[in-house]
């Protein structure tokens, strides 16, 4: 299995605990490091191969193409400026049988911007990443933002993913929708935060847009659509 913005590997420990031969790439070379430092056993064993580096760089990656049977990009794609360029690159690593989980926080959710991740009151205050381009930017330097926290918040504001963005695109990539799951809060703010994952409504989730504002998170399972 591979996974796309891996960090420091912890999804692909599990998959190589369960048996999988695994793979991981990540831009952040501090985060690869890391990840080498903590499964030294399991990356010697080559049971788990670790790389950082663009996903989109063909000629690093080209001997893992047509090898993957799951892809999983958990909380990864809202980072992706491409959206589009990286739906259609998957096929690439593929088998032609092969799954794809994705895991995003849709856009326009109370913290669709990421805002948890600022370093000041502005981390508890829903929906305010959903004000103007300027306006947003100039809050978070007024309210004492670094510029590190600054720029990774306007990247986030910047890709803006959207539901029924997403579910165009993989319409237009050539991938068809196996399961989905809309959560009222998001699995991961169990670790985070210490709240329970909840599955959203179904009233709610059947709801275009409506969805949007009020699922933390969505979860998708795909895979390859039949010519």
């Amino acid at each position: 299995m591979l996974e796309i913005g891996c960090g420091e590997a912890g999804v692909l420990k599990a998959f190589c605990d369960n048996g999988n031969t695994c793979f991981g790439i990540d831009l952040s070379s501090s985060r690869i490091e890391r990840g080498k430092k903590l499964l030294t056993d399991e990356i010697q064993q080559k049971r788990i191969c670790l790389y950082a580096g663009d996903v989109h760089d063909a000629d690093k990656f080209e001997h893992l193409f047509g090898q993957i049977d799951l892809i999983v990009l958990k909380d990864a794609i809202e980072h992706i400026y491409d959206q589009e360029r990286i739906l259609s690159l998957l096929h690439k690593f593929t088998t032609g049988t092969a799954a794809v989980f994705l895991a995003f926080p849709p856009w326009l959710n109370p913290f669709g911007g990421h805002q948890q991740l600022a370093g000041s009151f502005l981390k508890y205050v829903p929906w305010f990443h959903l004000l103007p381009r300027k306006l947003y930017r100039g809050l978070l330097k007024l309210c004492g933002e670094t510029n590190t926290q600054i720029n990774v918040l306007m990247e986030i504001y910047e890709t803006r993913l959207s539901i029924s963005k997403f579910e165009i695109l993989l319409t237009k990539t050539n991938w068809q929708l196996k399961k989905r799951q809309f959560y009222l809060f998001n699995p991961g703010y169990e670790v985070r935060f210490g709240i329970k994952p909840r599955k959203q409504l179904e009233l709610i989730s059947d709801i275009p847009w409506v969805r949007d504002f009020f699922s933390t998170a969505v979860y998708y399972l795909i895979n390859e659509r039949s010519s």
